[in-house]
């Protein structure tokens, strides 16, 4: 690689990886050209940036920042995959497609200020994403409400079914 590209491609890591909240480090080694384009469409799909590195660029470029913590784990192949909105999905779809890919390799991955392992990756795997996460707490604040209507209306319907079931029993009895 020409000196100008590195610097380029530094440039941009040092820029892409600022402020990141989740990050994953695989290996592509053995993968197919179509199965690695499988797996780029559906970080694309899912708001997460994801790049084969030159380790000894990436570990220029996370120096002195809180992704250091992975600088050991640049080697051989790497790609990364991270997100800087969503701590979740990279490790969510790394984890899926290795699921269905025995040959994808997971080495390591950043969340939460430290390094993961592959069964920490798989961990946050599990985790809800921002997105549901929203959604469980939009369904808990409207069932509050609800909850209170149907204890507000209980009273006037038990009274209604009293004067209905006298309406009832005045007509049996005409």
């Amino acid at each position: 690689m020409e000196r100008s590209k590195k610097e380029q491609e530094l440039a941009f890591l040092k820029d892409a990886l600022t402020d990141v909240e989740c990050m994953v480090l695989t290996s592509v080694k053995g993968l197919t050209v179509s199965e690695v384009s499988d797996l780029r469409l559906q970080f694309h799909e899912a708001g997460v940036e994801y790049r084969v590195v030159k380790n000894t660029l990436a570990k220029i470029a996370i120096k002195g920042t809180d992704l250091e913590v992975v600088s050991d784990d640049f080697k051989e192949e790497t790609a990364i995959a991270w997100s800087k909105d969503d701590a979740v999905a990279p490790a969510k779809i790394a984890m899926n497609f290795k699921k269905e890919n025995k040959k994808f390799t997971v080495k390591a991955g950043f969340g939460s200020g430290g390094r993961l392992d592959e069964a920490g990756v798989e961990a946050l795997s599990k985790m809800p994403s921002l997105e549901e996460l929203r959604a469980q707490l939009l369904g808990t604040i409207q069932a509050v409400p609800s909850k209170l209507l149907a204890q507000v209306q209980a009273p006037a319907q038990q009274i209604v079914g009293v004067l209905q079931a006298k309406v009832d029993k005045d007509k049996e009895a005409a």
